[in-house]
């Protein structure tokens, strides 16, 4: 009896009320979104409320509204706020440690999790392709990371016009900069998302998935910065490209690109200069993550296979 009740609770949001494909697909998404965010996730929520805190103290309390968002550094590089907020903690004063913490938590059974208790077979009986299936496992991570990517930032703004007297002049002056913080934490959340579940359906163990997820990010980062500086010492030719084998490093690459900023690489405490083309940056978040997105998808028509 106890096994049936489990079986029965792991399909309790399963019913026979079949709509379109895209409200069935919605649907599961924001249901895995819902389950996710219950408030027993101590975890999660812990990193959540960490977050919002940490953009009250260190960017809202201490911004200053005449050099937001970006500041000049002498005359090679920009210090920008929305720049700084996505970067490391130790060296930027940023957020990145707990954002990835939390791609990591929201991730990591989101698909495996399916694969292993087979419900994955349950979703795919319905009108729905692996490919609505995707979507409907990437709109839940996808969400939460926008919790705490682009509503921080929106917050950070609209703290910083308030601080200039909620003039109008200077919200005109910043007409494009909330598109781009739209664009930058949409960047950083579907990055992020990707990878994270990509994770999730190569292990399908929810915590391993979550950890190997986390220790890739922070690992390729703290590889590549080590031979991007080993490189530069002995000046090679070409040693700015190891930066975009980092995840973190490639998003910072785009971040930079969509504020129209020079990109530089905070490693060993110091900034260092780089001089990496758009097109070549674009070339290979295009390549990564196309490539997860088909990896996940062979993945799961490979467990069908096998059914």
């Amino acid at each position: 009896m106890k096994s049936k009740a489990q079986v029965s609770e792991r399909f309790r949001d399963f019913d026979a009320n079949l709509t379109t494909r895209p409200w069935i697909v919605i649907g599961m998404g924001l249901r895995k979104f819902g389950q996710i965010m219950k408030f027993k996730n101590y975890g999660l929520w812990s990193l959540i409320v960490i977050v919002y805190l940490f953009a009250l103290v260190r960017f809202i309390l201490f911004a200053d509204s005449e050099n937001y968002p970006c500041m000049d550094m002498g005359d090679e590089y920009q210090r920008c706020v929305p720049l700084d907020y996505y970067g490391d903690f130790f060296t930027q004063g940023g957020t990145r440690i707990f954002l990835i913490s939390i791609a990591a938590i929201a991730s990591g059974g989101v698909i495996g999790n399916d694969m292993a208790n087979k419900s994955i077979h349950l979703y795919l009986s319905r009108p729905i392709s692996r490919l609505d299936y995707l979507i409907a496992r990437f709109i839940p991570v996808f969400l939460i990371m926008i919790l705490v990517t682009l509503v921080p930032n929106i917050m950070i703004f609209t703290s910083m016009w308030s601080d200039s007297g909620l003039k109008t002049d200077w919200l005109l002056d910043h007409k494009w900069l909330i598109f781009d913080l739209i664009v930058q934490a949409m960047v950083y959340s579907t990055g992020l998302a990707i990878i994270g579940l990509t994770f999730s359906t190569a292990i399908k163990k929810e915590n391993p998935a979550s950890a190997a997820f986390f220790l890739f990010i922070y690992g390729s980062s703290t590889i590549c910065e080590i031979f991007f500086i080993a490189l530069k010492v002995i000046e090679v030719d070409g040693a700015d490209f190891i930066l975009l084998l980092s995840v973190s490093h490639l998003l910072d690459c785009i971040s930079f690109a969509i504020f129209d900023a020079k990109y530089y690489v905070m490693a060993s405490g110091f900034p260092w200069e780089t001089d990496i083309s758009n097109i070549q940056i674009g070339a290979v978040f295009t390549v990564i993550f196309a490539g997860c997105s088909g990896l996940m998808y062979w993945m799961i028509q490979q467990m069908e296979a096998n059914k």
